[in-house]
């Protein structure tokens, strides 16, 4: 379930960057593509790699944390000096980031919760 999610968000961080780019031909709009590539890499070592797969997901982890991050930071220090097409893709890889985070967090709350019944 989490690697189909992380590689779905990873798709969509890199439209985002993508078309971000295509608007505005500006290297920075080209961040939810790297951080995209990375969870992609990261979803296809995980099934390349299956008993590696938990540490991979755990890498997945830091990465949604570190994309979350990064926006909410460029958004609380300079959000007011963004033009829409900047603010839009800040919001945009904050959700997606921040949602992927959610999502890893509560299944491997699940997955603790499911193992210590055992």
């Amino acid at each position: 379930m989490m690697l189909k999610a992380t590689n779905v968000i990873a798709a969509l961080l890199i439209l985002l960057g993508a078309g971000a780019f295509t608007l505005s031909s500006s290297s920075t709009a080209l961040l939810p593509v790297y951080v995209g590539a990375m969870l992609l890499v990261v979803g296809a070592l995980s099934m390349a790699f299956a008993s590696a797969r938990k540490q991979l997901m755990h890498s997945a982890m830091v990465v949604a944390l570190l994309g979350t991050l990064s926006p909410a930071a460029a958004l609380a220090i300079r959000s007011a000096q963004m033009n829409t097409l900047a603010l839009t893709v800040n919001v945009g890889m904050l959700v997606l980031c921040g949602a992927l985070l959610v999502l890893q967090i509560r299944s491997l709350q699940a997955r603790r919760t499911r193992d210590s019944r055992l």
